[in-house]
């Protein structure tokens, strides 16, 4: 009788695991079809079933965060709202598998995309702590993980263009300002990112950011000529080809 039971709920267990896995393939497949909202709602069913499934808790974070940033920037309390959950997906993620970069990963663009909309550059400046703390711990993971370069170019990048005020606000929240801290630090963190994976669109654009604000608009435009050859492979490079194009038409203009 005890082996019949065992054998039974083996089986309920397995079944679980088969539809859990199921639904995962499907969300991911349909992430990879940039049907994002929809990816969400398979992802999200994986996590009321199991709660810990780091995998799908942070693809849901991922999607969350892509969702936000397509929103229009006059609803700003909209946006807070999905990235604070993205951000609580991520934080999920990083309990349920410590190890896990995509989920350190999705925990940096929560914070990163949070930062964006903050008002208080205490948040920010907060937050900016945070993100470089997560992308060094990928990188002790993972010294390839080429994602974890980008984070650290587009860190160095948003702390060298601080004004005198935030840069005082940093000093005060941080201790003070890291001396390492310049545009050819951010350049040569957003190399080694591009080195690693050349095909990256969002790669690309930001070592053409740094470019463009330090007046090599030439080198910029061969980045972003680059860039736009690209296919998206990810539901995010739409925006980041928006944003290439976008950057390249400004530098025509005022060149």
């Amino acid at each position: 009788m005890k082996v019949s039971i065992i054998i039974a709920l083996l089986s309920i267990s397995n079944l679980c695991f088969a539809q859990q896995n199921v639904l995962l393939v499907e969300g991911i497949r349909l992430e990879k079809s940039f049907i994002v909202e929809q990816a969400l709602e398979k992802f999200e069913a994986v996590i009321k079933k199991d709660s810990t499934n780091a995998q799908a808790l942070y693809h849901a974070s991922r999607m969350l965060s892509n969702i936000g940033g397509r929103m229009a920037n006059n609803q700003p309390e909209n946006k807070i709202e999905l990235y604070k959950k993205a951000k609580l997906y991520a934080e999920r993620s990083i309990k349920a598998d410590p190890k896990n970069v995509e989920s350190r990963l999705a925990y940096i663009i929560s914070l990163g995309l949070l930062s964006e909309v903050a008002v208080s550059p205490r948040e920010k400046i907060k937050n900016a702590k945070i993100i470089r703390k997560e992308a060094e711990l990928i990188m002790q993971t993972d010294s390839t993980y080429s994602s974890a370069y980008f984070v650290l170019g587009k860190w160095h990048y948003e702390l060298a263009c601080l004004n005198w005020f935030e840069q005082a606000a940093c000093k005060v929240f941080l201790g003070s300002m890291p001396e390492t801290i310049s545009m050819e630090t951010s350049i040569r963190y957003f190399k080694k990112a591009v080195s690693l994976e050349p095909e990256s669109i969002l790669f690309l654009y930001g070592e053409a950011t740094v470019y463009h604000h330090n007046g090599n608009d030439e080198q910029a435009l061969k980045v972003l000529a680059h860039a736009l050859q690209l296919h998206p492979k990810e539901p995010d490079d739409v925006q980041h080809k928006e944003k290439c194009l976008l950057m390249l038409s400004q530098i025509k203009k005022s060149s």
